[in-house]
């Protein structure tokens, strides 16, 4: 197995000492280098912060007033990072490039522009704002590989916490989606009023109802949801609309650029992509490399173990009398999701058995490449450390466990996330599983170990 290393936070810090990085990267078995958002001076978030002071972030490129004009969108305004950074920038991809490495941007429409604030799964100003930047920023670059998009996608999440959060699924049917929904032959107040009836059916379960629907297959599934057409019919609005935007982005950047690109999309793993819009089989038709979120940690947020819980104890809280068994079948009937040794919210704590890994980690990794003709397309982001995601700790032994598991499910290459928070444990597992095992006594490199989101 391979791995691509994405560099999300102090891009300095690699263009700085790039050859020394890239040799030690190299010898651990990395084949591809992922970086972006393309911002120098970024803020380095610490997990349970919410921003770190400093000086403005700069772009690393001039916009090219042009692109944005032809898409009818306003010209960033960001400050632009010198020019002698510019080049050393370019420099340090090149050089990647020259080691024969995979490049890929993470993000290239970041620093959109002021119309770029909505949500672009409905909002068409916001999406051409994307398009323009998108456009702009892999023309800048003709030595990268690809382009990765993470999100948009439509929300997963049912804590009331996440009221505020991007991820809250009650929030995603305003008023502003009510024209997505007449140009995609959707009935908007059809599908906010089955909205409501599900965020009320949530607050209506009781063991029975779910003991007799819950263990019932596709059928028993709907009925534990009151076989509501409506709501498959948001459900289906949900991925029509996220699937016809990134192919809006692919049919743009191929009419726009004179040398092909490849295109990536991050949706969240083979289990919870559904919900949030992502239609796998569809999207492998035009997008290049699909990169679920191999994440699995509890807790913070985007992990699998974390979202779990909160379905657990949101579903608890809200219906007295209910147990952690009932709701985990319920998240079981929601997501094919059936957790070996777990049986209530305390074992969750220890969910990342050996079976865990063997029966969960497996199933996503199966699902996704069952969608591709070559297994090269499909690229997990792993986060495991000290703090993935906000999240709790996932020891070495568990990344191991999970990088074993998922190449012995067919799975190439992964991409880790972040190098800034890679930690001597993680490195050494890679490193030996990937490529040259790292010593650190005799190395001239160490992992910055940094724990920033």
């Amino acid at each position: 197995m391979k791995l691509w290393m994405d560099v999300m936070r102090d891009i300095e810090h690699v263009m700085d000492d790039s050859e020394r990085i890239f040799d030690a990267w190299s010898a651990g078995g990395v084949d591809g280098l992922v970086i972006g958002p393309l911002f120098f001076n970024q803020p380095k978030l610490m997990p349970g912060t919410t921003f770190e002071p400093g000086r403005q972030p700069e772009a690393a490129f001039a916009p090219d007033p042009q692109i944005y004009r032809r898409f009818d969108v306003a010209v960033p305004t960001d400050p632009v990072t010198p020019i002698e950074q510019q080049r050393r920038f370019e420099s340090m991809l090149q050089a990647a490039k020259d080691r024969g490495w995979a490049v890929w941007l993470f993000q290239p429409w970041a620093g959109a522009g002021l119309d770029a604030k909505g949500n672009p799964i409905i909002d068409d100003t916001c999406r051409r704002a994307l398009t323009a930047r998108m456009i702009d920023t892999v023309q800048r670059y003709p030595m990268i590989d690809g382009a990765i998009m993470d999100g948009p996608e439509w929300g997963y999440e049912i804590a009331p916490h996440h009221m505020n959060h991007r991820s809250y699924i009650f929030n995603d049917l305003p008023e502003a989606a009510a024209t997505r929904c007449q140009e995609l032959g959707y009935d908007y107040a059809a599908l906010v009023a089955a909205k409501n009836r599900l965020f009320a059916n949530f607050h209506a379960l009781n063991p029975a109802r779910i003991a007799l629907h819950a263990p019932g297959g596709l059928l028993g599934g709907a009925r534990l949801l009151n076989s509501d057409p409506d709501l498959f019919a948001w459900l289906q609005f949900r991925t029509e609309s996220l699937t016809a935007f990134f192919h809006s982005i692919r049919t743009h950047v191929d009419a726009e650029l004179a040398q092909p690109i490849k295109l990536g999309v991050g949706p969240r793993s083979a289990a919870f992509a559904p919900l949030c819009g992502y239609d796998f089989g569809r999207l492998a038709e035009f997008i290049d490399v699909l990169l679920p979120k191999h994440y699995f940690f509890q807790r913070g947020f985007d992990g699998m173990i974390g979202t779990i819980y909160r379905y657990v104890e949101t579903l608890v809280q809200w219906n007295p009398g209910l147990r952690d068994e009932d709701a985990l079948a319920v998240v079981s009937s929601l997501f094919g999701l059936t957790l070996p040794n777990v049986a209530n919210r305390d074992d969750l704590e220890s969910a990342l058995s050996p079976e865990f890994f063997a029966k969960v980690v497996t199933q996503e990794t199966v699902r996704a490449l069952a969608v591709v003709d070559d297994p090269d397309r499909i690229v997990p982001w792993v986060d495991t450390g000290r703090w993935p995601h906000d999240g709790d700790p996932m020891s070495a032994r568990d990344l191991l466990m999970l990088l074993q598991t998922a190449e012995s499910a067919g799975l190439n290459r992964f991409l880790y996330h972040h190098h800034g928070n890679l930690s001597a444990g993680e490195w050494a597992v890679i490193s030996r599983f990937c490529g040259t095992p790292w010593r650190a006594l005799e190395s001239g490199y160490h992992p910055p170990d940094m724990a920033v989101l």
